[in-house]
């Protein structure tokens, strides 16, 4: 992924939110419900942030990304299932889902 400093706003949210989803849907405790919509308004809130169409392009990309990374990142253990559950509950608490 790229450099943090060199990402837009919109990109920096992407990436943060996409790790936690790809991580929470290896998850036990986080069912598929609960993921699908913790997902579709996370992409809506990075696209919403966009400053642009080139920028919601590029974070959206971030996020598929991100998303792989994070489902990679826990199915290899480097990623404790606890702090997944708290990092999408705040998620969810931002996005008020």
């Amino acid at each position: 992924m790229a450099a943090n400093n060199q990402l837009t706003r919109a990109e920096r949210i992407a990436e943060t939110f996409g790790v936690v989803v790809g991580a929470a849907s290896q998850c036990e405790q986080v069912n598929e419900e609960r993921l699908s919509l913790v997902a579709a308004k996370a992409r809506n809130a990075v696209l919403a942030t966009a400053n642009d169409d080139a920028d919601a392009e590029a974070a959206d990309d971030l996020f598929s990304a991100a998303v792989e990374a994070g489902r990679n990142a826990a199915e290899s253990g480097k990623i404790d299932p606890e702090s997944v559950e708290n990092a999408l509950s705040e998620i969810e608490q931002r996005l008020l889902v």
